[in-house]
């Protein structure tokens, strides 16, 4: 399917309100808008036939995930009641 020269698809996107003020901010000191931004990136993509930029989780989120997975199967005491959390407390055959 042919385009037309100068055709445009707009794009509606929903973003975190203070990353999209944090990011404009920066691309002012760049001299440039979020539309600019965003179409140099496509064009990136475009060109690289890739994400311009590598992918992966930071140190800390990779912690945090191996963290979840560690306590995923520690078994959980639901205690709904004074009595049940006085219970918990004072147990002594349990190692706190």
């Amino acid at each position: 399917m042919q385009m037309k020269e100068g055709s445009k698809k707009k794009l509606n996107i929903n973003i975190d309100r203070n990353l999209a003020d944090e990011t404009q901010s920066v691309l002012d000191e760049l001299g440039l808008n979020q539309t600019t931004a965003i179409v140099m990136y496509f064009k990136q993509i475009v060109s690289k036939g890739k994400i311009p930029f590598a992918i992966e989780l930071t140190d800390k989120q990779k912690a945090s995930r191996e963290l979840r997975k560690s306590i995923k199967d520690i078994p959980i005491e639901k205690l709904q009641t004074k009595k049940q959390i006085e219970e918990w407390f004072n147990d002594k055959s349990q190692d706190y």
